[in-house]
Order: C-alpha cells, then structure tokens, then sequence
C-alpha cells in the first residue's frame, strides 16, 4: 500500500517539474523564472525524501540538504538583488549623465 501511495505522490512530483520546467523556460519575468526554480528544488527534494523511504536508507540525507539550500540560497540571492537594484536612484528624466576622466 505505501509502495502505490509513494509511486503515485512520486509522479505527481515529477509532472510539478515539468511544469516548473515549462515555466522556467517561458517564464515572462525573472521573478517567475526564480520562483519556477525554487519549485523544481521543492519538487526534486521531495522526490529525493520519497526514494529515501522507499529504499529505506538515509544515505541521500547530504543531498537532501544541499538541494535545499541550493534554492534557498537563489532565492535569497535574488530578493538582495531585487532590492539593490531597487535602492539604486534613477537619473532624472531630462538629466545627462557626465562621465568624469582619471
């Protein structure tokens, strides 16, 4: 019974990577293209956790926690340079920008 349930939750996983797959690659802006990412790092630890159960092992622990921190830390990544990006005062609309030799 466990066997069917974890198959079945297995594909479901695989079918939300490609659909995360399908984004990441259409995705209109970058932030749909890095919340697509951090859906396919969910989706791949998941279906690490499953193989992990099924195969009753706790070898795969190491890769769990390295894809986990994969998207965490791209997700991180992104938001600090969302908000550098933002911080940063645009030139006024009129304004030349001088450039100054050394």
């Amino acid at each position: 019974m466990i066997a069917a349930v974890i198959q079945i939750v297995f594909f479901l996983l695989f079918v939300c990577v490609l659909l995360g797959l399908y984004r990441l690659a259409r995705g209109p802006s970058v932030l749909d293209r890095v919340l697509a990412f951090d859906l396919i790092t969910t989706c791949v630890v998941g279906m690490i956790i499953l193989l992990s159960i099924q195969w009753q092992t706790t070898l795969f622990l190491e890769l769990i926690l390295v894809f986990a921190l994969l998207g965490f830390m791209t997700t991180v990544a992104f938001v600090i340079h969302l908000r550098q990006t933002r911080q940063r005062p645009s030139p006024p609309a009129g304004a030349q920008t001088s450039q100054t030799e050394v």
